[in-house]
């Protein structure tokens, strides 16, 4: 069987080497062209047309006035969320300080919170 091999193997030397030789550059074959000028176009002026007026679906109806603009008022502050301990009592002076977040203002800390009914409930 070993000399099959090296029959075989010396069979592909030859295109094993040949797969290794550069070939022509590939630009080389390609035909020079030249690229021709775009068409001239006419002035902008004369390629527009003008343009038509259509008929409104509607007819025109006047816009009614009421008069100066009504000052809209401000909105209501809304109330603040309540915030509820471990046992389910309402924490004076604690307020919510962002998402999952609350602050207590008779300590200076922040704690993290779960949404809890109408409020927050410290994670202690």
């Amino acid at each position: 069987m070993k000399p099959t091999l090296s029959l075989l193997l010396m069979a592909l030397l030859p295109t094993l080497a040949l797969a290794q030789v550069p070939t022509a550059d590939p630009t080389a074959t390609r035909s020079a062209t030249t690229v021709a000028p775009p068409p001239v176009m006419p002035p902008p002026q004369a390629a527009r047309p003008q343009p038509q007026v259509l008929p409104s679906p509607q007819p025109a109806q006047p816009i009614k006035s009421t008069g100066p603009a009504q000052v809209a008022p401000a909105p209501v502050p809304k109330p603040a969320d309540k915030v509820y301990d471990r046992n389910g009592r309402i924490v004076p002076g604690v307020r919510p300080a962002g998402p999952n977040r609350v602050f207590d203002s008779r300590t200076g800390r922040y704690y993290d919170s779960v949404p809890a009914g109408d409020g927050q409930q410290i994670k202690r």
